[in-house]
């Protein structure tokens, strides 16, 4: 019998060789950061991790389910669904949003998720200069930047944009969108990139991707083929899933902080 409890810090080193064992990069920064701005849930056996969701709850109007892993010896068991059953009903909200591989995205089909959209991870060494369009975020952009996301995305994301700040290597900001950065490992991740075109979205991730390998997670097609074209090329393909309906102005939305994060 498996028990089902929040996810503490305690736990990160069981989330990691959980996401190893399941062949997923081990990100232990990453998982941090999600667990800070959001709620783990954990399925237990005795005292052995093998399950994993996290819910990140923007407002009382959307969450993003993510990280949402069984370990290898517990599948087929139902235990994903039991996960994400939980997660949903835990966020309580009218919109949830996924990132979905091939293996997951039927088990989100069936409760009532459905594809918006591809969403395509980029990476590579970044070969080109900085446009130099942008500016260092200060303290004082803050609250702009968060009434930006919150224009874009639909909902509000403050506790996110905040803590991005003391996560992020860079965080630079324009006249018409922001860009931030975050180390991942060797790489540099690109996220979020709100911009109101994909020629605008391009020159904000030239300014934090100079001289570093990034990861760009896309779905804009003028934007991607801009990445490939300065050795940022594609390297796996997820969908981008939504129980309810999406609302802001999300085209504007070029790059997410990450996927687990809508």
């Amino acid at each position: 019998m498996t028990e089902l409890r929040v996810l503490t810090p305690d736990d990160l080193p069981a989330c990691v060789r959980l996401a190893a064992d399941r062949g997923w990069p081990e990100e232990p920064a990453k998982w941090a950061f999600l667990l800070r701005v959001g709620t783990g849930f954990g399925l237990f056996d005795g005292d052995e991790l093998v399950g994993t969701t996290i819910v990140t709850r923007f407002g009382d109007e959307h969450a993003a389910v993510s990280m949402v892993l069984v370990a290898s010896s517990h599948g087929g068991r139902g235990l994903g669904r039991r996960l994400v059953e939980h997660a949903l009903g835990f966020a309580g909200t009218p919109v949830a949003s996924l990132h979905a591989t091939s293996y997951g995205k039927p088990l989100y089909e069936k409760l009532g998720f459905r594809s918006v959209g591809l969403v395509t991870a980029h990476v590579g060494p970044f070969d080109d200069a900085a446009s130099g369009t942008s500016r260092p975020a200060v303290e004082a952009d803050l609250p702009g930047l968060a009434a930006v996301d919150a224009e874009v995305f639909g909902a509000d994301r403050s506790a996110v944009v905040d803590a991005l700040f003391g996560f992020a290597s860079q965080v630079r900001v324009a006249d018409d969108g922001f860009v931030a950065a975050w180390r991942n490992g060797p790489l540099t991740m690109v996220g979020p990139v709100v911009a109101p075109s994909a020629a605008r979205a391009a020159e904000l991730v030239a300014d934090v991707a100079v001289g570093a390998t990034v990861r760009v997670d896309v779905r804009d097609a003028a934007l991607a083929a801009w990445l490939e074209a300065r050795g940022v090329v594609p390297r796996f393909t997820v969908d981008l899933m939504v129980r309810g309906a999406f609302s802001g102005d999300r085209a504007r939305l070029y790059a997410p902080v990450m996927q687990a994060l809508g």
